[in-house]
């Protein structure tokens, strides 16, 4: 009687299963190939790309958090030291404004917005113009609410979160000539931070942008360990660079959104007024149009370098003028 055909997994020649021991030297020989290959990577982009790929140590990486509607806002009570044109040390309130704890009073209130000139970028707190005006006026409440880094569009929302519970009698909006108009103009700025921004459809101002995406400078500020590896780096970059919505720069809405912000603060019964880091003629002729009482700034007391902020003699320059300012346009 023939012999039936043999059928079982060892009779199929190469394409029998390998024993139990064969598989783990060979999973355990891809483990240490993969190994192997990471640490020689790691060592490759230290060695080489390590400038390209070093992850910031400024104020919004060491300071702040990821905000849905602002894009990035101060950690509360947060403490550290920077190293710009000089170190100081930096210490946010409750609130996560880098100013002294708020406190109920009958006084009139000035809020003062703005980006890094304002936060106080290179100068100790008690060397800002808002510092150095609240000294000379303590029959003033003086509220510093200053974020490094922030456009005009974030300013605004900004107000809008805190206008309330300061409930101030002046607003007064600090524009930063040197980069106010393109953080306007754009949804990423600074090396991978996502913002809200503004577009305009015919006559009306439209915010776009909320809620803000997760961008790289966020993942890293969270996942601090994760940034020590060059290579999760080259990894992460690649993935945002893939996946991450693409950057826009749009038409310049900064004219509307200063118009938006002039309304929204009349409407709650309080001066609108502004102040510009230099002067800008095109601007003057926009605020002179809809009466925007404002003051130009220029000073050439800076520092050389980090984006050129006022020494501590230009934040005493600074407050001087903005004290003239403020007296003789009687907006206290």
């Amino acid at each position: 009687m023939p012999t039936k055909p043999e059928t079982s997994a060892e009779a199929k020649g190469p394409r029998a299963r390998l024993p139990l021991s064969s598989r783990l030297i060979n999973l355990l020989t891809l483990v240490v190939s993969v190994m192997v290959a990471a640490f020689l990577g790691e060592g490759g982009l230290r060695l080489f790309f390590r400038k390209e790929l070093a992850l910031p140590d400024d104020e919004r990486s060491l300071m702040y958090r990821y905000d849905k509607t602002l894009g990035w806002f101060p950690i509360a009570n947060r403490q550290a030291y920077l190293l710009g044109s000089r170190a100081l040390g930096v210490t946010n309130n409750s609130e996560g404004f880098r100013a002294s704890e708020r406190t109920a009073s009958n006084k009139p209130g000035i809020i003062f917005l703005g980006d890094s000139f304002v936060w106080g970028y290179d100068v100790e707190a008690a060397e800002r113009f808002t510092d150095k005006l609240q000294a000379k006026h303590p029959e003033w409440s003086i509220y510093n609410l200053g974020v490094s880094g922030y456009g005009t569009d974030q300013e605004y929302l900004l107000l809008n979160r805190y206008f309330d519970a300061y409930k101030p009698q002046v607003v007064f909006l600090l524009f930063c000539v040197e980069t106010d108009h393109d953080d306007n103009c754009s949804n990423v700025r600074y090396g991978g931070y996502y913002k809200p921004y503004c577009t305009i459809a015919g006559n009306r101002l439209q915010l776009q942008g909320i809620p803000v995406p997760r961008g790289e400078r966020v993942f890293f500020a969270e996942h601090r360990q994760l940034g020590r590896s060059e290579l999760m780096r080259l990894l992460v970059r690649a993935w945002f660079k893939i996946a991450a919505p693409r950057q826009l720069h749009n038409p310049d809405p900064t004219g509307a959104i200063i118009r938006d912000l002039q309304k929204y603060v009349l409407s709650k019964g309080a001066v609108f007024v502004m102040g510009l880091t230099r002067s800008n003629p095109r601007l003057e002729e926009f605020l002179q149009y809809f009466k925007i009482p404002y003051v130009d700034l220029t000073t050439s007391q800076r520092y050389a370098g980090f984006g050129e902020h006022w020494t501590p003699q230009g934040h005493t320059f600074v407050c001087d003028k903005i004290d003239r300012f403020l007296i003789e346009g009687k907006y206290q």
